[in-house]
């Protein structure tokens, strides 16, 4: 049996031929069929569409049309399409205001005293007028970049009631581009949703500031600071005790690094410090409670300042 598409192309042939016939001839036109050939090729048409097609949306047979079936555009038939059914194919499709080219909604500190819990709370109310697994842009200034960003894009994910990302895609201040915000059950998976801290992919740096970051060391968030070092020793050592926020428990060095004011890197050893003349720069950092102990030294004259860089994990976190 022909399809759909075989039986109406052939229609609309015929439909072609017959207004030739049946036209006032402004000229004559021998047509390549006989009347008897047409008349037999309509009356096959008809017959197949009355008895429907071979097959369709998976069945076979005379396969004639019935609610629930779609065609071509994918528009749901019930006989003929009507607004109903061409409703019904648009629903449940993004609503206005998730996608590219809508209005982005802005989420904003109002001011510097502004804590991160009341942030966390606007982000909910919006959150609130969302349906579950569905994403929008928005203009987000949590309390981190209050004052200090220009336009900032994000990206607000909602899970569930208990399952949320605001995480930043882009910022007009490049300093400042690159964080985010996620609300889980914490704890444990039985626990309340709550939004854990602000964290950073791409901290800003600044000079004794702590930034939480997205990285992990054994599941654990892992921070990271600059430190102003001051000035380096010429042929001498000193010890630099460096204070961790929050904390007076264990602390961790996963990294640390000194960079002169000229740009010269400084890695850092993890011990006892131990200077001589094969260690002409050096930079040796102990693990403390709260602390870390950074011993820096040279068997030279440097006469520049430095700036130390640490990344580190620290207890109860």
């Amino acid at each position: 049996m022909a399809t759909i598409e075989e039986l109406a192309a052939k229609v609309a042939e015929l439909e072609q031929q017959m207004a030739a016939i049946t036209a006032p001839p402004t000229e004559y036109y021998t047509s390549a069929y006989s009347g008897e050939e047409i008349d037999a090729a309509v009356k096959k048409v008809s017959e197949g569409l009355a008895g429907g097609v071979a097959s369709f949306n998976g069945r076979t047979g005379a396969v004639l049309p019935q609610s629930g079936d779609y065609n071509a555009t994918q528009i749901p038939v019930s006989g003929e399409p009507e607004a109903e059914t061409v409703a019904a194919a648009l629903s449940n499709k993004a609503p206005a205001g998730f996608g590219f080219g809508d209005a982005v909604q802005s989420i904003e500190t109002t001011s510097a005293e502004e804590s991160y819990e009341t942030y966390c709370a606007k982000v909910d109310t919006v959150l609130d007028g969302m349906p579950n697994k569905t994403a929008k842009l928005v203009l987000a200034y949590p309390p981190a970049v209050y004052g200090k960003a220009g336009t900032t894009i994000s990206l607000l994910y909602k899970g569930d009631a208990n399952y949320a990302v605001l995480s930043n895609i882009g910022s007009a201040d490049a300093g400042l581009c690159g964080w985010r915000m996620f609300k889980q059950r914490y704890p444990s998976s039985s626990s309340p949703a709550v939004w854990m801290p602000f964290e950073w992919e791409h901290p800003p740096m600044q000079l004794g500031v702590e930034y939480r970051t997205t990285e992990r060391y054994n599941g654990k968030p892992v921070f990271v600071m600059a430190v102003n070092g001051g000035a380096f020793p010429d042929s001498s050592s000193k010890t630099i005790d460096v204070q961790i926020p929050d904390t007076s428990g264990r602390v961790k060095m996963l990294d640390c690094y000194g960079v002169l004011d000229n740009g010269t890197q400084i890695p850092g050893l993890f011990g006892e410090s131990v200077f001589d003349a094969s260690n002409y720069l050096g930079l040796f950092t102990q693990n403390g409670n709260g602390k870390f102990a950074i011993s820096v030294g040279s068997g030279r004259t440097v006469g520049l300042n430095f700036t130390l860089f640490l990344k580190y994990w620290k207890e109860g976190t």
